[in-house]
């Protein structure tokens, strides 16, 4: 991915901001009720349109906000959403509506195009502006996150580092970096469909189930095995 093109933005940031799920290109669900959320100043009302529709919220004392955009159609033409609050404006724009997918899993999940058979091909062709898709970056920990950041995130296996956290067209210029799984998949759907795909890789190499269940779930299950291994984690 371009490092040339990449901006870190913290997970949260000060002021007006939505969660960094919500970019300019990003690909919004279709048929189905679409929530936005962020944050601003404490009591300030928020308001978000979109598609035709305008709703509005206020920020609690822990300043967060969210509205509930009605149900829309899947729609290829790019459309632009504006977040206003008190003092700011913010403006997102190409978005379209289709089917977003989450893609989950280890390494056979993480691994890149350009690492498998016949990527470089794959990687030469991959102009769908119908496609987008957001690689999340990998945080530490097992207490609960609010949002995640966009970044260069470092690989001490590749040595160098990765720009994740944001939203993009699938082009030649993205595709080596992206899930080979994930692109071919939604290369897939997306010809069969004929509708925009968004794909968002959430996965990581060597992790296990129990670290993709929300700690709080964790200590309810009664077994030896997984009160064994919240143990060692406390340790």
């Amino acid at each position: 991915m371009p490092e040339e093109d990449a901006i870190d933005v913290p997970a949260i940031g000060e002021g007006l901001c939505v969660h960094n799920l919500f970019q300019s290109n990003m690909v919004l669900q279709r048929d189905k009720p679409v929530a936005v959320w962020g944050w601003a100043a404490s009591g300030e009302q928020v308001t978000v349109s979109f598609a035709g529709q305008t709703q509005t919220a206020t920020a609690d004392k822990d300043r967060a906000w969210k509205v509930m955009l009605t149900a829309m159609p899947a729609n290829a033409q790019a459309q632009k959403m504006t977040v206003q609050g008190k003092g700011k404006t913010l403006t997102l724009d190409n978005i379209l509506v289709g089917d977003v997918w989450v893609l989950g899993g280890q390494s056979n999940m993480e691994a890149p195009l350009t690492d498998v058979e016949n990527g470089q091909l794959e990687i030469v062709s991959a102009n769908y502006a119908g496609i987008r898709i957001l690689t999340i970056p990998a945080q530490n920990g097992h207490e609960e996150k609010k949002g995640f950041p966009r970044l260069h995130e470092w690989s001490g296996w590749f040595s160098r580092h990765f720009r994740k956290g944001d939203w993009d067209v699938c082009s030649p210029k993205i595709a080596g970096e992206l899930s080979a799984i994930g692109y071919v998949f939604a290369r897939r759907i997306h010809m069969a469909s004929q509708i925009p795909i968004g794909v968002i890789d959430t996965s990581r190499g060597g992790t296990t189930v129990e670290t993709w269940t929300p700690a709080p779930v964790m200590r309810t299950i009664d077994t030896e095995e997984v009160k064994d291994l919240l143990a060692e984690w406390d340790r």
